[in-house]
């Protein structure tokens, strides 16, 4: 993130916006918000086919609701009915999704809450409450257990009894905390076996390749992403095949933003690494879009792969926050 917001204040392209920091309440707050269609291609509003995924709908959302933005941390559930986020001002934010004829077009009963700490208090500030991403003990059960990883003070908090509980600290590996204050661990999910990979979205190893780490409990070892270019990876999931999807995003003065999404082979992903894959879409600001930090997919009952990705406002007037959704394309 750093890098990013450092280029956005000196190419002076977006102006800061008021902050409207977290709720400071442990109930749900009802959201009002605008909605609009966001078409990918202005040049050609009915292209679908961007690379080896399909472009089956997307969404702005505006609201002026305190705390409302920033979103950092997706995941979907199983049904494609919900969505669940975390926020870079220590909130959650949770919505149902609306459909027409299998394309996302609304939300409905959108609701912001304060995460808590492990005295059931919302977190001071964002130096405490800077979340950056969240998985689930139970993919697409947004209701169950889950984990949420922060930067600037580097940690991941458990949530056994959901995100409406209380939290407790998960022992990270003690070289993850050598990641730059505002480039930590916004990359990080939860693995079929139990434990979590996560990867800095700014930590450089000697080869040049953004410094990751499978861990569990005490026990940890590193891993590392290939780096293409400047992008930095800003969330994954994996699939239900054991392939992991990762988020990526960059931004340049002269050219903007841009994201891709790369699929990571499941039987890759060891002790010592160099994670690689296929680049399943890359695209820049031609498309409309913004600084991409949440991801999160979902099987149909068809078998059909559904990504979701949605974008992080900054609380930026000038920023938006972005909601789309892909189809993976068959072999």
């Amino acid at each position: 993130m750093k890098r990013f917001l450092a280029g956005v204040i000196a190419g002076l392209l977006w102006l800061p916006a008021l902050l409207l920091h977290g709720v400071a309440r442990a109930e749900g707050v009802p959201v009002k918000a605008e909605i609009r269609r966001h078409i990918l291609d202005g040049d050609d509003p009915a292209r679908q086919e961007f690379d080896r995924l399909v472009y089956q709908s997307g969404i702005e959302i505006k609201s002026d609701a305190p705390g409302f933005g920033g979103l950092s941390g997706l995941r979907i559930s199983a049904d494609g009915a919900q969505f669940l986020a975390v926020t870079d001002e220590g909130n959650w934010i949770k919505a149902d999704l609306v459909y027409e004829d299998d394309r996302l077009m609304g939300l409905n009963n959108i609701e912001i809450r304060p995460l808590l700490d492990a005295r059931g208090k919302p977190f001071k500030g964002k130096g405490q409450g800077d979340a950056e991403a969240i998985t689930l003990q139970q993919p697409g059960r947004l209701e169950g257990a889950a984990y949420v990883s922060f930067e600037r003070e580097h940690r991941v908090l458990s949530y056994p009894q959901g995100l409406g509980g209380r939290a407790s600290v998960l022992p990270i590996p003690p070289a993850a905390r050598k990641m730059p204050g505002n480039g930590g661990m916004e990359a990080f999910t939860r693995r079929a076996d139990g434990g979590f990979l996560g990867i800095s979205e700014d930590l450089l190893n000697e080869a040049g390749d953004l410094q990751g780490w499978l861990f569990s409990g005490s026990e940890s070892s590193g891993v590392s992403l290939r780096r293409e270019g400047i992008f930095s990876p800003t969330d994954m999931e994996f699939l239900p095949d054991g392939d992991l999807l990762i988020l990526e995003r960059r931004y340049t003065v002269m050219g903007g933003p841009g994201m891709q999404i790369r699929r990571i082979r499941g039987e890759s992903i060891k002790p010592g690494a160099v994670l690689d894959g296929e680049v399943l879409i890359n695209l820049n600001a031609r498309y409309g879009i913004d600084n991409f930090e949440g991801l999160s997919a979902r099987v149909t009952e068809t078998g059909d792969v559904l990504i979701y990705i949605v974008s992080d406002n900054n609380f930026n007037a000038l920023q938006k926050n972005l909601l789309l959704v892909f189809e993976l394309q068959k072999p």
